[in-house]
């Protein structure tokens, strides 16, 4: 599975490079997820989602998927919980944000990571609410910010 035809056909989101939008609404995203990087760099660790070792079980991915794609974002109860797998290192991992709403069906996730981790061997799962002013029914774009790489991931429909 990869690509945008695996993302089709499956509750499994991969990274989409296709994702084309205009500069007005890009400038907004940007502005949007630089309040949600402020936000999360704000925020006591307790307010942060610490995530939890390993993959998820619906997403038919293993570890060497996450660490090949960068991410991956899988339904976990349609159309409200998702979760998002990262590659990170077993002793050192960022933390995640609340979605924040960039669209009517698209999010940011900001991450929080220490600058002095080691290379990603490992990944690590972050479940995260679709908030209620999201139209997720039709499938779900979401941008994830604060890492080294940023990503871009669509969800398909419900």
């Amino acid at each position: 599975m990869s690509g945008q035809g695996a993302a089709s056909e499956s509750p499994v989101g991969f990274p989409d490079s296709s994702v084309a939008s205009s500069s007005s609404s890009a400038q907004g995203a940007s502005t949007i997820a630089a309040e949600a990087l402020e936000a999360v760099r704000g925020a006591a660790p307790e307010e942060l989602n610490p995530g939890e070792p390993g993959v998820p079980l619906e997403s038919g991915a293993s570890v060497d998927d996450v660490l090949r794609l960068g991410a991956v974002v899988v339904w976990i109860e349609r159309p409200s919980l998702f979760a998002v797998s990262l590659p990170v290192a077993q002793d050192c991992w960022p933390a995640a944000g609340d979605p924040v709403p960039s669209s009517e069906r698209s999010l940011v996730v900001a991450f929080l990571q220490d600058d002095a981790c080691a290379m990603p061997t490992s990944a690590r799962t972050y479940r995260l609410e679709v908030p209620t002013e999201v139209d997720a029914d039709a499938g779900l774009d979401l941008s994830v910010v604060g890492l080294e790489e940023e990503y871009a991931l669509r969800l398909p429909a419900s």
